[in-house]
């Protein structure tokens, strides 16, 4: 418990017939006040197990062998605190750090070392001092003692650097879904309507289902941004701060494309494509042809009309 370093403890009591697990969280204090009635249950069959209570930063690694255990050690996961289960099987309780990490982390850092050091991840470790109820492990009608060996109750070595591996996972993993959140968000879509016109998110949309139909899902999104904002841009309907927007709130992969300073892509490429050359000759040719219309529409009218 001292190497754990935590100040609560869920304790686990599987029933010896049923194979159901009551639980209980105590602190330290209250674990070690209650250790006569956990001996108590463990004489009648029930088997004791003990983990962490809510954030740490601590993994439990089951079923190891003494080579993996040195393997461990050698290779800079040494556990905080290493219990032998049985004769000859282990589990190790690997401290990653010293500050909370959370349940993905522990979850992947888990199965991570398990399959490493081929091992298991468990949720419960069994507590040291009671007996292991499992048959199998019987000897002359005995069952063995649980037993804590090694516990220093400190951080493992490697374990910067194995967390720094983790974090870029769940960080790819969590730009993938929303690559694929924004797509599927596009592709069913329906950007028609009244007033969708004016609405900068559905033209976006419109005009990305367009793109992508021509283009296909890996096409070079940045590129369609540029195509979807000039052309709002053309249509005389939309401010740079409208196109801003639809690109924010619908470009796929915008948030990997651009990590770190997506608002001021959006910002950029609106900007640019409202003062792009092309679009400023389309926006000064549709001017001039509305004046031309307004004085076709003069002079059918003539001078004299009484209107």
């Amino acid at each position: 418990m001292t190497a754990l370093d935590v100040p609560r403890f869920e304790v686990g009591i599987r029933e010896a017939k049923t194979g159901q697990m009551m639980n209980r969280e105590w602190s330290r204090a209250e674990l070690e006040q209650s250790a006569a009635w956990l001996k108590r249950m463990n004489a009648k069959g029930n088997d004791v197990y003990i983990r962490p209570a809510g954030e740490h930063g601590l993994v439990l690694v089951d079923d190891l062998k003494p080579q993996a255990l040195e393997r461990m050690k050698a290779e800079g996961f040494a556990p905080a605190a290493t219990i032998e289960t049985s004769p000859g099987n282990y589990q190790a309780w690997v401290k990653l750090s010293d500050k909370p990490l959370s349940a993905d982390v522990r979850r992947i850092a888990a199965q991570g070392l398990a399959k490493q050091y081929g091992g298991d991840s468990r949720h419960y470790g069994r507590l040291a001092g009671f007996t292991n109820q499992k048959p199998q492990h019987a000897r002359d009608g005995r069952q063995p003692y649980v037993l804590a060996h090694d516990c220093p109750g400190k951080a493992a070595r490697s374990a910067p650097s194995y967390l720094e591996r983790i974090e870029q996972h769940l960080d790819r993993a969590a730009a993938q879904q929303e690559r694929e959140k924004r797509l599927e968000a596009l592709e069913t879509a329906k950007p028609g309507g009244y007033g969708s016109q004016y609405d900068p998110v559905k033209e976006y949309q419109r005009q990305a289902q367009r793109l992508m139909q021509r283009y296909g899902k890996e096409a070079d999104f940045s590129r369609l941004d540029w195509m979807i904002a000039t052309d709002m841009a053309k249509s005389g309907r939309f401010t740079a701060q409208d196109i801003e927007k639809g690109i924010l709130e619908c470009s796929p992969h915008v948030e990997s494309r651009k990590a770190g300073h997506v608002e001021d892509y959006a910002r950029r490429t609106a900007a640019n494509a409202w003062a792009a050359p092309e679009v400023q000759a389309h926006r000064q040719e549709q001017e001039q042809e509305r004046e031309r219309q307004a004085q076709r529409s003069r002079d059918r009218d003539g001078p004299g009309m009484i209107r």
